[in-house]
């Protein structure tokens, strides 16, 4: 009974704007409401088991919370009545014998689950054929012949022929299709034939929206190089900078990206900043002027 009494107290605390904000900061996505019982014989039931079975993969596998309200939208925290079971590990249930006035209420639950990131996919990849062992689009190969295209930890993974008809309603036996090793189809395992012409391509976090700064030129290379460090520039510019870029960009005054100036750059990063050494340089040159800017998450400023 204690335990009952904590849950029940517990969501009463947490209704209204508190379990707003909190389901913001956890960024909580709701499942639809599920009515899967009356209170018409032992009493109403909304339990996971039998919610689970009745709406496969509808609920998530770990809920983060769960809201039950009657049919009328009163929340079951408020009715006065006995609940039984009121957690996102069993669900839900009120039995009638615990009543005082014989019968539950009608309920329905929903439960906040863990928002799924949003995902942005790649270009499709045909890097390969089934004219030999197979088609082989695995990540290894695809990262030597693409860099930089594919994200570190896919999420998604989808295969399609040449023609567009997905993989797995090709007809065809594949032997790996997976965010970890990729795709591969090998002609040795069909029954009719060889592999189909597939490619693949593969869904990644979404990359956060850049904003960019102003352009910052606050030293020159009169000295011993030219210097555009983070530490510098706040003092400089007070509120100017997000405290963690994403990126920074540096190109000379006259807007050639260092990368390509032939220069050796001695530092050009999100932690530090910027910095070209005079004595670091060739043939006694100083290094040329530059101006950096730095990617914040948007909305900056």
């Amino acid at each position: 009974m204690k335990v009952l009494i904590f849950c029940v107290v517990l969501s009463a605390c947490i209704t209204g704007t508190l379990q707003n904000v909190l389901d913001i900061q956890r960024q909580v996505c709701y499942t639809e409401w599920f009515d899967r019982d009356d209170p018409s014989g032992n009493g109403d039931y909304e339990t996971l088991t039998d919610l689970r079975k009745e709406y496969p993969e509808k609920i998530c596998s770990q809920p983060l919370t769960i809201q039950a309200v009657t049919m009328s939208g009163v929340a079951a925290e408020k009715t006065g009545q006995v609940i039984q079971i009121y957690d996102t590990v069993a669900g839900f249930a009120c039995v009638n014998a615990q009543q005082k006035r014989g019968y539950c209420l009608d309920y329905k639950v929903r439960f906040g689950c863990p928002c799924a990131p949003q995902v942005c996919y790649s270009q499709w990849f045909d890097r390969d054929d089934p004219s030999g062992n197979g088609d082989y689009e695995t990540l290894t190969d695809l990262r030597k012949e693409y860099p930089g295209e594919i994200c570190s930890q896919p999420l998604t993974i989808q295969a399609v022929t040449m023609s567009g008809v997905p993989a797995e309603n090709s007809g065809k036996v594949i032997q790996t299709y997976d965010t970890v090793v990729g795709f591969a189809c090998v002609n040795a395992q069909q029954k009719n034939g060889d592999c189909l012409d597939y490619k693949v391509r593969f869904g990644c976090p979404c990359a956060p929206q850049v904003c960019y700064t102003q352009w910052f030129d606050r030293d020159d290379p009169s000295g011993k190089g030219d210097y555009e460090t983070l530490v510098d520039l706040r003092i400089e510019y007070p509120g100017k900078i997000c405290p963690k870029p994403l990126s920074i960009q540096a190109t000379t005054i006259s807007g050639v990206p260092a990368e390509k100036t032939g220069e050796v750059i001695q530092t050009s990063d999100t932690v530090v900043g910027f910095a070209c050494v005079n004595t670091d340089q060739k043939n006694g040159n100083w290094c040329l002027d530059y101006k950096v800017r730095f990617g914040c998450p948007c909305p900056f400023p």
